[in-house]
């Protein structure tokens, strides 16, 4: 006869950055109450193509050698705008010998959004408290993914031009420029409590801007 399988309870979704599948006490779901670890608040993405208003037929530079150079070019690009998403402070050791995953810590009631907010300090570390002896025989009331990390702003940019070589033959040149302004989309900060020097320090970021030229021949 085959057993059935039931897989334990389940604090998150999926595992995904530290979030953990199993609740850091099985006698409380309620604490395990939160949002995702994949959650965005508001996110805003545009895309655009523009045709340069240059060339035959266009209101500039449409006449001779000029206007064969400047004309049939497009300017395209996407925006994007998201807020961060959101991640818990890092678990402190079994205090409470509940698990194997580690207790939380307790919130002071302070935000931990700091009044000059900075890569040095994203987040406040007096809005946690990690050495309060009752976290020996209880779980620390922090929630989970209460904390958001850094959000992105994003403007790529791509400059085409379709190139009529002959019937049926076309060269096409673009010039693409992702994160064209160099905006710094940071990653998430150490969120260690444990570690004041490191808790809400940002030391990296994603990938800043890119250049890309391509050529592409059809027939």
């Amino acid at each position: 006869m085959v057993q059935p399988y039931f897989p334990p309870r389940n604090a998150a979704a999926r595992t995904n950055s530290g979030d953990n599948l199993q609740p850091v006490n099985s006698y409380d779901f309620k604490a395990e109450r939160g949002l995702s670890q994949f959650h965005v608040g508001r996110r805003f993405v545009a895309s655009y193509v523009y045709e340069l208003p240059f060339g035959a037929g266009k209101p500039f530079a449409n006449q001779g050698v000029i206007g064969k150079i400047a004309g049939g070019w497009q300017l395209g690009g996407i925006v994007t705008l998201s807020d961060g998403a959101p991640v818990s402070v890092a678990m402190i050791a079994d205090t409470a010998a509940l698990n194997a995953n580690g207790n939380r810590p307790d919130a002071t009631g302070i935000s931990p959004i700091p009044a000059n907010r900075s890569t040095a300090q994203f987040w406040d570390i007096a809005a946690i408290n990690v050495t309060n002896p009752e976290l020996s025989f209880r779980t620390g009331n922090m929630g989970r993914n209460t904390l958001f990390r850094p959000g992105t702003r994003l403007a790529d940019l791509s400059l085409a031009r379709n190139i009529r070589i002959r019937e049926s033959h076309t060269l096409n040149f673009r010039f693409e420029a992702f994160n064209s302004t160099n905006h710094p989309n940071w990653n998430a900060p150490g969120s260690d409590a444990r570690s004041p020097s490191t808790f809400g320090v940002i030391t990296s970021a994603r990938t800043m801007r890119q250049l890309q030229l391509a050529l592409k021949y059809t027939f």
